[in-house]
């Protein structure tokens, strides 16, 4: 009987060890991918950006390859560039402020954040839409046309702020004295 018992206590003893190491062994790899995590934070916003907006517009196989590797490039290009704090706040801004409806992902919200960026390296910045291409992707998600072109300065881009915080009533049916119209009407002193 006293063997059979330290046969037992042997094969509970090796399972215990057998568990602590396997703990062990998990944590380090846990561990492991922390580390790895925290070293390609730019690639998961980068992949994140992307999620966005094609999950929003309802991008291809290709077109979401394609957005992740123009994206890729700019980040590259922000960090030999010495922009890379800038491009990261872009990126997380457009993220975590952006807003999908109607098949547009809009960040209205994010204009300083893409300003700086384009300050620091316009070269990285050619991924990120002008207020004039977001008001025309807000306007065809409301079912309209308009919005403007690429070149969007003075007055054109403050309009563009105000249709971005608009509503979709607001840019279908304009009313006087409403915050949209008084907001374009006030962006009628900007510089042209």
């Amino acid at each position: 009987m006293n063997g059979e018992s330290d046969g037992g206590d042997i094969v509970r003893g090796s399972r215990g060890r057998w568990v602590h190491r396997w703990w062990v062994a998990s944590a380090m790899a846990g561990l492991a991918l922390s580390w790895v995590s925290l070293g390609t934070g730019c690639a998961s916003d980068t992949t994140s950006y992307c999620e966005a907006r094609c999950d929003c517009q309802g991008c291809s196989q290709r077109e979401r390859e394609d957005c992740t590797d123009d994206v890729e490039d700019a980040e590259r290009l922000a960090e030999h560039e010495g922009c890379a704090a800038a491009y990261s706040s872009y990126v997380t801004c457009y993220v975590d402020e952006g807003v999908c409806g109607n098949g547009a992902f809009i960040s209205s919200s994010c204009a300083d954040e893409a300003d700086a960026l384009r300050a620091c390296s316009l070269k990285s910045a050619t991924f990120i839409k002008t207020p004039c291409q977001e008001e025309r992707a807000k306007r065809q998600s409301c079912g309209l046309s308009g919005g403007g072109d690429t070149q969007c300065q003075g007055g054109d881009a403050c309009a563009a702020y105000c249709a971005l915080a608009a509503s979709c009533e607001d840019l279908t049916d304009p009313q006087p004295n409403s915050t949209y119209v008084n907001c374009v009407i006030g962006c009628s002193s900007a510089n042209p």
